[in-house]
């Protein structure tokens, strides 16, 4: 150990020792590149100037949901600009169709400005947590950079106006061409509708047959139960009549004087020439027709007519009810195919109707999103470009501080590159 830390020491001192021996190379090579950065960057490298514009960036179908909210907006993708994110405008900005625009406008290629050169010369960044991306542009000539900048950030918010009112062009041709065939379709449906209507027995009609037919089968029931109660009514007091009939004669023997017949005892005296006192203690026994049984006959004749009468009327009600019930049944099944028909052309009807107002409102959005300025609504200048006052580079503290530390680092090098050759120089020429 203690020979280890000896040789660490050794060591140490040498390269210590070396560094010192070495100083004036060291020192040297550092002021030659201090002299040279000086050189460069306060006499051959042109300042750099920056200018810097900012965008903000905005959701397309948010904007014309808000825009159009009276109406629902745009419901249908059809009809919607594609989604827009605050990268996917970003990585857009350096789009050739609008660097050329910018280069063409600006007469850039005099300067001799290509494509490739502008894009290296723009510089995109966001501001986290806001919609906002920055444009910058570094150049030599500061008013060229303002002018850039400007122009990149006018031409893309034209691109992106372009691009959607290209999309909505196309959403709105097709709305046009579909709401030609869904006006076709919904005329074929009324037109449908309308024959339907037009033919005989119709919904209401038999909806009121229908109503009849069960007002006129109330009656006939209600009616048919009076006539059974009727009915045991009748042959109730039938029965009666009979079991009285039964036990009433139908003739009567009656004893009588000739003084309850004056005239059959004036016949009487004036064939026996008999006094009348004598006559009137005569007694007479007769046989007459029992009036009791009369009317209970008659009464059972006529019961028994009335029963007739109520039984007929019965089973006529039966046979109206039974009738009544199956021409019910016929036209409550013909009310429901009525009914089932109606009701699927209205479904047609309105679907077809539904479907062409949707078209028709969607083909005004996009005819209207068509026409409006998209690209000012979703991308807009927030701050334009201004003639910076100060160059941002060349950065000649830094570029000095660099060149230094540069400097002492290839001194270094050098001071042991040489100490080495040197020493190993000697040492070949002692083995030698």
């Amino acid at each position: 150990m203690e020979q280890q830390a000896q040789y660490d020491e050794i060591s140490l001192r040498e390269l210590i020792e070396i560094l010192l021996r070495q100083r004036k190379l060291i020192i040297g090579v550092t002021l030659i590149c201090l002299i040279g950065a000086f050189v460069i960057s306060f006499f051959v490298l042109d300042p750099v100037y920056e200018a810097k514009a900012v965008l903000m960036a905005s959701s397309m179908n948010n904007k014309l949901r808000q825009q159009e909210e009276g109406v629902k907006g745009l419901l249908d993708v059809m009809a919607q600009y594609p989604e827009m994110s605050v990268e996917t405008y970003k990585e857009q900005i350096n789009n050739p169709h609008v660097l050329q625009q910018t280069i063409d406008e600006l007469n850039l290629e005099k300067i001799n400005i290509t494509r490739r050169d502008l894009k290296n010369m723009i510089e995109l960044g966001t501001i986290k947590d806001t919609n906002l991306i920055n444009i910058k542009i570094k150049y030599t000539d500061k008013k060229v950079a303002t002018d850039i900048a400007n122009t990149i950030a006018k031409k893309f918010t034209e691109f992106v106006s372009k691009n959607a009112q290209t999309q909505y062009a196309k959403s709105s041709d097709f709305m046009k061409q579909q709401l030609v065939l869904e006006k076709k379709n919904l005329d074929s449906v009324l037109l449908e509708y309308k024959e339907y209507l037009s033919q005989p027995k119709g919904k209401e009609e038999l909806q009121k047959e229908v109503d009849s037919k069960l007002e006129l089968i109330t009656r006939y029931k209600t009616d048919l139960v009076n006539a059974q109660i009727e009915e045991k009514k009748l042959s109730a007091a039938l029965s009666v009549a009979e079991k009285a009939l039964t036990s009433t004669p139908d003739k009567i023997t009656l004893i009588k004087t000739l003084s309850d017949d004056p005239y059959f005892a004036q016949i009487i005296k004036d064939k026996t020439g008999k006094d009348a006192v004598e006559l009137y203690t005569v007694q007479i026994t007769t046989e007459e027709i029992n009036q009791a049984y009369i009317t209970l006959k008659t009464q059972i004749d006529r019961l028994k007519i009335e029963l007739a009468k109520t039984v007929s009327e019965k089973n006529n009600l039966k046979n109206l009810v039974e009738s009544t019930q199956k021409e019910l049944e016929q036209l409550q099944v013909d009310l429901a195919e009525k009914q089932h028909e109606e009701q699927t052309i209205m479904q047609k009807v309105e679907v077809a109707q539904k479907t062409y107002d949707a078209f028709l409102e969607k083909y005004e959005e996009t005819r209207i999103a068509k026409s409006s300025a998209i690209g000012d609504a979703t991308i807009s200048i927030v701050s334009p470009a201004v003639v910076p006052l100060e160059p941002v580079g060349p950065k000649k503290m830094l570029n000095m501080a660099i060149a230094g530390v540069l400097g002492i680092m290839i001194g270094v090098f050098l001071a042991f590159f040489k100490e080495y050759w040197k020493n190993s120089a000697v040492t070949n020429k002692g083995v030698s």
